[in-house]
């Protein structure tokens, strides 16, 4: 299966985050996107919106049989992590697809 997460807004975030993929409120999946945290060329509050994607590859019997959804955690600069408010995450949508292989 691939999980999609598309659309998040990372310029909102500001600094590099985790994506965390949960079923049933338990974590199955994470990526990591990394980002500048200061500078002119860092994300964050009032900067252009820049969308982001992420994939996750799963077998079927992990993703099937409950509830998806995501957690964000913000990495900040002294490396401690944060949860993000999901209403800073702009409209990302979640997806699910069944991946078939030729045989």
């Amino acid at each position: 299966m691939n999980v999609a997460i598309d659309g998040l807004d990372s310029a909102a975030i500001g600094g590099s985050f985790s994506v965390h993929l949960l079923m049933n409120g338990q974590r199955i999946a994470s990526r990591f996107f990394f980002q500048p945290s200061d500078g002119a060329d860092a994300g964050g509050l009032g900067g252009p919106s820049q969308a982001a994607h992420f994939d996750f590859i799963l077998p079927i019997d992990v993703v099937s049989g409950g509830t998806l959804s995501v957690d964000i955690e913000a990495l900040d600069a002294d490396g401690s992590r944060k949860a993000v408010d999901p209403d800073r995450m702009g409209n990302p949508t979640l997806s699910v697809c069944l991946m078939l292989h030729p045989v």
